[in-house]
Formats: structure tokens, sequence, C-alpha cells
């Protein structure tokens, strides 16, 4: 997916949101979103937003003076999000079909967006996630893949907290039967999860844990570690979590399955266009996603 217009407004925004964030200095504030401005002259409408991005929060972390504005808010979705894993394991357990049911909350988690267009209260999410209807719906094509013997699964993750949620499905996949192999970022972006949360949040019990040796708020191949770009190669089916690791992976040739929420208007255009959705039916309002990648077919 390609950056657009819209997504150069959205750096600007993204640039208030952050100092907002990270700062009470109004003047440190208004800097982010002065270079955000000069940033705009150097971005690359042939790359995806995600790439175009890691230059940008490296500038903001400069201008911050520290690796990792977001620290708190990941901290506080971590903590959020293991604070209501009991009751959401419980739903799953619970529930007739557990697999989908923890696919349901995987993708409920990936509200937890600190540069998405639009603030969700993740509390409120994850508590009608399990009633809610995606709007491309391919799980039995996931459920086929999964049930294979020993499949061998790349779970890409996405954000903090989100990520306790997917330590769940990733239970699922093991009963299963399947082989899994969890990825977060290398360094710290925005509130991506980086081997510290996944520690942190015990995803390291579940199954191993890599990174892609990036610090881009997706997954770009190009520019992944040779150890991560094998395991790709290697995996049977990719779980692609979040609008990031869609956004630089909706062109890839691969066994990928993409679980997000629509947060953003750009995305949301994207995957009506994709799939010659009815105007309306996706607004980027939080809609849940789960859609089969078929390449060759969706080009665009």
């Amino acid at each position: 997916m390609k950056t657009s217009l819209d997504c150069m407004v959205c750096f600007i925004r993204q640039a208030r949101a952050t100092g907002k964030l990270a700062t009470e200095d109004l003047e440190i504030r208004c800097r982010l979103i002065e270079q955000a401005g000069g940033f705009l002259k150097t971005v690359d409408l042939d790359r995806s937003p995600p790439e175009n991005a890691v230059a940008l929060y490296a500038m903001f972390a400069r201008e911050l003076q520290t690796a990792d504005p977001f620290a708190r808010v990941k901290q506080e979705s971590n903590a959020l999000a293991l604070s209501l894993k009991q009751d959401i394991a419980v739903r799953i357990g619970t529930a007739s079909d557990p697999l989908r049911a923890a696919v349901r909350a995987a993708i409920g988690g990936n509200i937890i967006d600190y540069a998405a267009q639009h603030v969700f209260d993740a509390r409120e999410t994850m508590a009608t996630c399990f009633d809610r209807e995606f709007v491309l719906d391919d799980y039995p094509s996931l459920h086929k893949a999964v049930s294979v013997p020993n499949a061998k699964v790349l779970y890409l993750c996405d954000n903090c907290g989100e990520i306790v949620f997917d330590g769940l499905l990733i239970e699922q996949l093991k009963e299963c039967g399947c082989r899994v192999t969890a990825v977060v970022r290398e360094q710290p972006i925005i509130n991506d999860a980086t081997m510290e949360d996944a520690l942190f949040c015990g995803l390291e019990r579940i199954c191993p844990v890599i990174s892609n040796g990036t610090a881009c708020p997706g997954t770009p191949l190009e520019s992944c570690s040779e150890e991560f770009k094998e395991e790709f190669r290697q995996a049977d089916i990719i779980i692609s979590k979040g609008m990031g690791n869609f956004e630089t992976l909706s062109e890839v040739q691969a066994p990928i399955f993409f679980l997000f929420t629509v947060k953003c208007s750009e995305v949301a255009r994207h995957v009506t266009v994709r799939h010659k959705l009815s105007s309306g039916t996706l607004t980027g309002n939080g809609e849940m996603i789960l859609m089969q990648q078929n390449w060759k077919k969706y080009q665009i």
C-alpha cells in the first residue's frame, strides 16, 4: 500500500498527537509540528506509510531527547491488557469455538493504537468484540489452514497491550497443533511491541519470540533481518496483526491472513477498492477484518 496525500495530512496529526503524549512544553510541541511539515518534502509516495514514518518518528525522538517517547502509554497499555487477560481467557475457554473467540479477542485488541486517526476505548472494545460482526471474514480458510498437522505459523505482532491477547490466540493455535513463532519490532517506535514488551507480558513463555530487525511500525521485507526473512519464507501460515503490517505487506505474495481493526480512512478506502465493497461499508471507525491474502487476484 502506497503513501497517499491523506497520509501526508496524517503525519502532521501524528506530530501533534506525539507532542501531547510526550511533553507539556508547548514550544517543543510546536517544533514537532514544524519539523513534520519539513519532513513532508522528503516523503516517498511509492513507499508505504509505515516505511515513511520511520524517519518521522526518529526525528520526534531526537527532538524529545528520548529513544521511546511512548514508553509511558506502552506500559499503561500492557498493564490494562494484563488486567483484562483472565476475563478474556474465560470467555475464550467457554466459547463454542475457542479459536474463533481468540481471533475476535486478538483483533479487538488491535484497537490499542496511538498512531490511528481516531481514539477508541480499549476496555469497551474488548467487552464487545465477541459479539461484533467482521466486515471481511475469512475465518473458514484460517481454520482449515491451522488444522493441518504441525503447521508452521509466523505470527507478526503489532502493538503493546494487544500482544497479551495475541498470546491467547497463539495458545489456541498451539491447541490446533501449530508450531508458532511470534515476531516483534527490533527497536521502539510509536506504541509497537518490542522484545521488552513481549517479556513483560509473558509472550516468550507461550512460544519463541524473535524481532523483525527493524524500527518500522510494520514489516517492510527489504529492511528486515535475514533471520526474520528466512522464517517468513519457511512459514506455512503468516498471521499479520494490525494496520501497519497490512500496509507494508498488502502486495506481498505469501500465505498471509490479515487480522486488524480499521482505524484509518485511507486503509478503509484501500480495502474497499480491493474487495469491491459497497460505499460506506468501511469508514475507518474500528471495523474488524479477517482477510486472507490473494495477491494475484487483489493486486492494485
